[in-house]
């Protein structure tokens, strides 16, 4: 029985002790790689007003509260409002990680800096590598208003990044120069090239840009350059026809004008397989 107790006293102070550096953290706020700030928590309190926001968490598939900041109202006040003007925000996450989330998407929908959930660990349970598994979510996760929301609840888990230590305006054509489609491309291709960063650039790379967790998708001998124009098409519909066990999972099928966006992620992939290669390439 003591020893039980003694385990439960070190969880305990093990959580009181990471919540406490939590909220010492300074998260990072940089300009095209140029940090302009560097705030922790009770430096955020002063710049925009905490509330405690009920959405519905991806990974957990319920609703859960959160203690948030209002994403937009902290951007305002760090960067002014010109951030507005931007293209993307990339978040880097404590591992390294760092998914990006085009500046439209937060002026068009909201999100929050979550830093606390009421009445339990700043934590949630997360399916990996087939099990489910308690993750910490400090300092940071980034929350979206969802409930009366279908298009970001349609998204599911796109764009909750957690354990956020940055946040950094960028344009993609500086942070993926090789993805980047030709500027003489038809708008259905830029289409294409915002979906794959958004639902794609995480597992796979165009041109050694983007994830590692699937295969490259424009090198030579690539599955994409194997395959005609229909079966890509299909594979990314859901890849589950033509594989049972597949990895990858289906398009997201909540997804507004899904159909138009299958059609410009294949634009947008045929268009760089037509392109001329990148230099060194």
């Amino acid at each position: 029985m003591r020893f039980a107790l003694a385990l439960c006293w070190i969880a305990a102070a093990a959580g009181t002790a990471r919540a406490e550096d939590d909220a010492a953290a300074a998260l990072r706020f940089a300009r095209h790689g140029e940090t302009v700030a560097a705030l922790a928590l009770d430096a955020l309190r002063d710049v925009a007003e905490a509330k405690t926001l009920t959405v519905l968490e991806p990974y957990e598939g319920r609703e859960v509260a959160f203690r948030a900041l209002p994403l937009a109202a902290v951007l305002d006040r760090v960067f002014t409002p010109s951030w507005r003007a931007e293209e993307e925000l990339l978040f880097t996450c404590r591992d390294g990680y760092q998914p990006t989330v085009p500046v439209q998407r937060a002026l068009e929908h909201r999100a929050w800096l979550a830093f606390e959930r009421p009445g339990a660990d700043f934590s949630i349970d997360k399916l990996e590598s087939g099990r489910r598994q308690r993750v910490p979510l400090g300092p940071y996760y980034l929350v979206w208003e969802n409930l009366d929301d279908a298009v970001v609840r349609a998204e599911g888990d796109y764009g909750w990044p957690y354990q956020l230590v940055g946040i950094d305006l960028v344009r993609a054509g500086d942070r993926f120069p090789k993805m980047t489609p030709p500027g003489s491309a038809s708008a259905l291709v830029h289409e294409g090239y915002t979906a794959f960063r958004m639902y794609c650039s995480r597992c796979h790379a165009v041109n050694g840009e983007g994830g590692s967790i699937g295969p490259e998708l424009n090198a030579q001998g690539s599955e994409v350059g194997r395959r005609d124009a229909r079966w890509v098409r299909r594979w990314i519909d859901d890849p589950s026809q033509f594989a049972a066990n597949a990895r990858m999972p289906a398009l997201d099928r909540g997804l507004p004008d899904r159909d138009h966006t299958l059609d410009a992620l294949l634009a947008y992939l045929q268009a760089m397989a037509e392109a001329e290669p990148p230099d060194g390439e």
